[in-house]
């Protein structure tokens, strides 16, 4: 793990998942009536696949940029997380190199390096990885919207049934987190999130959503934290004994899916 070849070896499937992710981001996005050339620049700069999808509803939708930056810290502030457990010793090429290190970690990438033994890891190697896969994305947003652009020109206005690839993401998430870590007390919080954000309607909708799905969730946490400290106390939502005993990280109470 030392070399751009052992890099581009590594970082292949992580590279197909992202072009194929990101043809549906750049379709998205011109099916929303932005130009085409917004998909090199989000994907250069925000680089947050679940959050750049949903960047296209709010800013077609006209939403206030405070609304935006909220929701991008709920969405995405897992990131900053990730950018402290970066293995950011091994990269000793300079002060833009290792920026860019801690700017190009996403759930995937992180999930590779995390994999691989951090001492016979070079830097090379680390922005390689990173740099290809975030290649990957912005060919794969790019050649969405270039194709988005020139069907546009054969639907015309049947081009925004596209918007239905949002949608599917987040059913997917929300199948795939339900199958690895079922936990009925998250899916409940999350449906009052979406019930509260459809009762408010308009352009604080999400805003309201994400809010009321945080505090239920920081509410889950202290319930059953305090559980735990019973002696002999059940696991709420889970079954007794140490097998049990699972925390909000095991039965997906920090998961993608509810949000």
């Amino acid at each position: 793990m030392t070399s751009a070849a052992d890099a581009a070896r590594d970082a292949v499937p992580v590279m197909i998942g992202y072009v194929t992710l990101g043809l549906a981001a750049g379709m998205l996005l011109v099916a929303a009536g932005l130009t085409w050339w917004w998909a090199p620049i989000w994907s250069l700069v925000i680089y947050s696949g679940t959050m750049q999808m949903l960047l296209v509803p709010l800013v077609a939708a006209g939403q206030p940029l405070a609304a935006i930056a909220l929701s991008t810290g709920f969405v995405s502030g897992r990131h900053v997380f990730y950018g402290l457990g970066f293995p950011l010793h091994r990269v000793r090429s300079g002060l833009l190199a290792r920026l860019y290190g801690v700017h190009a970690i996403t759930d995937e990438v992180y999930a590779l390096l995390s994999s691989k033994d951090r001492q016979t890891m070079s830097g090379r190697y680390v922005l390689v990885v990173e740099a290809l896969c975030h290649s990957a994305w912005i060919t794969g947003t790019t050649a969405g919207a270039l194709a988005g652009t020139g069907l546009a020109r054969l639907a015309g206005e049947r081009i925004e049934l596209l918007g239905f690839v949002l949608t599917s993401l987040f059913v997917v998430l929300a199948i795939e987190n339900w199958r690895a870590h079922p936990d009925a007390a998250v899916l409940c919080a999350a449906l009052v999130a979406s019930a509260a954000g459809f009762g408010v309607g308009g352009s604080t909708a999400l805003l309201v959503s994400l809010l009321v799905l945080a505090v239920g969730l920081v509410l889950l946490f202290v319930w059953r934290r305090s559980a735990e400290a019973q002696p002999g106390g059940a696991q709420p939502g889970g079954s007794q004994g140490d097998d049990g005993a699972h925390g909000p990280t095991d039965n997906g109470a920090y998961g993608e899916a509810p949000c």
